[in-house]
Parts: structure tokens; sequence; C-alpha cells
């Protein structure tokens, strides 16, 4: 059991394309304040990027997305909540398409990733990305499955001290 404090950060953004960019650099920026090794940094910038542009893409309800940043044992969990509450839902892209993969990235950056809904609309869509120490081998788990969107996974605990 680790007696660090988590690294919080928090952040709500317009839903609007320029947005995309700023919690990328805000991931950067965070993550270089926290001191991260810079492998992190690109993976999360490309996590947060992905999650963030589905969430400016949904624009149902309010406008706006919210972006969580939370350093704590190990990994960094990426947060990002809408106001759509329909389900992440991963597509298959054709070879010459230009879109349809994010999630796909997602899955393949973070050792784990899923989504809960929010009430009383919305969803925040969840990554786990481990620190890169090359110590151990990352145990891969999805924890999404779309085939039933009624059943969310909640995002791992962080431990209060």
């Amino acid at each position: 059991m680790s007696r660090s404090r988590p690294h919080l950060s928090l952040l709500t953004l317009d839903s609007t394309p320029e947005s995309v960019a700023g919690a990328r650099r805000h991931t950067a920026q965070v993550l270089q304040c926290w001191r991260t090794r810079g492998e992190l940094s690109d993976s999360a910038r490309l996590v947060v990027s992905e999650l963030a542009t589905n969430a400016v893409r949904a624009r149902c309800g309010p406008p706006g997305f919210t972006l969580s940043l939370v350093l704590h044992d190990g990994a960094l969990l990426v947060q990002v909540g809408d106001h759509d509450p329909r389900p992440p839902r991963p597509r298959t892209a054709d070879p010459d398409a230009t879109g349809g993969r994010g999630l796909h990235l997602v899955d393949e950056l973070s050792s784990r990733w899923g989504y809960y809904r929010t009430s009383p609309r919305g969803k925040v869509v969840w990554a786990e990305l481990p620190l890169a120490d090359g110590s151990e081998p990352v145990t891969r788990t999805t924890v999404v499955d779309v085939r039933l969107p009624a059943l969310p996974a909640s995002p791992p605990p962080v431990e209060q001290h």
C-alpha cells in the first residue's frame, strides 16, 4: 500500500476542436510539472486527444467536457467526461479511412480502459496508463464490453490517505 498522495488535475473545456489541442497541451504541462517520463507524456497526450475528440463530437446536452488526470501508485488515470450517455464504441476503419481508430489506440496505449455513466445524463471514459519503468510487462485488460452497454465499468479506485 502506497503512502504517497495522488497528484490531481481537473480541467473543464468548451466543445470546440481547439479545446482538443488545449487538452493535449494541458496534459503535457501537467505531466512535466509532475516530472513523469517522456514516454508517458507522449502516450497520455494521444489518449487525451482521442477521448477529447470523441467528447467534442458528442455534442449532446450542455456544451463542454471535463478532463481529469490522476497520477498515483504507478499509473496515470485519464478521465474525459461529456454529456452524451451513449457508450463508447470502437469502430472498424477501412485501411484508407482518416478516422475511426481512436478507441483502438486507447486500447493499445492503456493497461485498461472503460466508461461509466454520470447522472443525470452523460458518461466518463477513462484509461489507465502504467508508468513505464521497463521492469514488468503490462497486463492488458479492457474493461468495456460494447455488447453490454448497460453494464459500464467504473474506474479503478484511488486510495485516499
